[in-house]
C-alpha cells in the first residue's frame, strides 16, 4: 500500500511516499480505508526537529498523520461488527497517511453520521480550541486577547466562545482581515498596532508564537498574562503559561455532534491528491491561514 513516509529530518522535501505491506487485521483491531487526512503543523515540525513537539511520535521511520476519515473495511472477531463499511474519524499516533490504517483502540474510532462529511471529519480541529476555552472559563481576566484569530484553531475557538460576555479582541495580521469578516462578521479583528490600550486584567493567548508580536500585545495592558499552546519555554513574559492538550474521546463525540447539527462550522481551505503532499504542507505552512489543508486518496 502507499504510505507517505518521515525517514529524515530535511523538513518537508525529505517525505518519501513508498509502498509498504498493507497492515493485518488482529482480533481486536479494525482495518480503515483512508480517504481524507489533514495537514498537520505537528508534522511538519517533527519533519524537520525530533524535539520540536511534546508527541512522542519522531522514531524513523514513521508514516506521517494523526487523523483522518475513511471507510472500515475489516473488523477483527472482538470488535464490534457493525463497524463494517461504516464512515469514521480514526486517531492513530502510527500514522495515517497510508491506504489503509490498523484501529486498535476503540475509544480512537468515531462513527460519522451523513450529515457529516470524511472533509469536515479530518478537518476537525477542535481539540485545542477547547483546552484554551477551558483555560478561559477559569480565568478571571477582564479582556481575552486571541493571536492567530483567522487560523483554524483561532476561528474554531471563537465559535466555542459565542457565549462569552467579556471583550475579545482577535489580532490578525492586516493582510487576513478581510478574510477574517468574511467568516467572523460579527466580530471586529485588530492588528497588533491596532490593538486598543487595554485596562484590568488581560489574558493573552497565543497561537502563534512569535514573541515579539507577544511583547507588543503585553504593551498595550495594564496587567497582562500569556498563555501559549507553541511556546513551551517561558521567554520572559508576564504570568506565562504553555499548555498542550489531552485526547478526549467525549469531547470528540461532541465536536462530530455539533458538526453535524451546523453548531460547529468546518474550516476548510482545499485539498490535494496524495501524491502531492509536499506541496500541501508548503502550502499549509507558507501561505495565510485560510481553512484546513487536506490530502486525500
Amino acid at each position: 500500500m502507499l504510505a507517505i513516509t518521515q525517514i529524515n529530518f530535511n523538513g518537508i522535501d525529505g517525505l518519501t511516499a513508498r509502498f509498504v505491506a498493507k497492515p493485518k487485521l488482529t482480533a481486536d483491531s479494525v482495518i480503515v480505508k483512508m480517504s481524507t487526512m489533514p495537514v498537520s503543523p505537528t508534522d511538519w515540525k517533527l519533519e524537520s526537529d525530533q524535539h520540536a513537539t511534546n508527541e512522542n511520535l519522531a522514531q524513523l521511520p514513521r508514516i506521517i498523520g494523526i487523523q483522518g476519515a475513511g471507510q472500515v473495511v475489516e473488523v477483527g472477531e472482538n470488535r464490534n461488527q457493525s463497524l463494517l463499511n461504516q464512515r469514521v474519524l480514526v486517531i492513530n499516533p502510527a500514522g495515517t497517511y497510508s491506504e489503509y490504517v490498523r484501529s486498535t483502540n476503540p475509544d480512537w474510532l468515531f462513527l460519522l453520521p451523513d450529515a457529516v462529511s470524511n472533509e469536515a471529519a479530518a478537518a476537525l480541529s477542535a481539540s485545542t480550541a477547547l483546552t484554551l476555552k477551558k483555560f478561559i472559563d477559569v480565568s478571571d481576566a477582564d479582556n481575552i486577547v486571541l493571536t492567530g484569530a483567522n487560523s483554524v484553531i483561532g476561528l474554531t475557538l471563537l465559535q466555542l466562545l459565542h457565549n462569552e460576555s467579556r471583550r475579545i479582541y482577535p489580532v490578525v495580521t492586516s493582510e487576513s482581515l478581510t478574510y477574517f469578516k468574511e467568516q467572523m462578521p460579527s466580530l471586529t479583528a485588530y492588528t497588533s498596532n491596532q490593538l486598543p490600550q487595554l485596562t484590568g486584567k488581560t489574558l493573552i493567548l497565543d497561537t502563534v508564537g512569535i514573541v515579539s508580536l507577544l511583547e507588543t500585545l503585553v504593551a498595550r495592558t495594564t496587567e497582562a498574562s500569556v498563555t501559549s499552546i507553541v511556546i513551551m519555554k517561558d521567554p520572559g513574559l508576564p504570568n506565562f503559561t504553555f499548555i498542550h492538550d489531552d485526547f478526549n474521546a467525549d469531547d470528540y463525540r461532541m465536536f462530530i455532534h455539533q458538526l453535524a447539527t451546523g453548531e460547529l462550522k468546518p474550516l476548510i481551505n482545499r485539498a490535494f491528491p496524495i501524491t502531492e503532499t509536499k506541496k500541501a504542507q508548503h502550502f499549509a505552512k507558507e501561505t495565510h491561514s485560510r481553512g484546513r489543508v487536506l490530502v486525500a486518496f
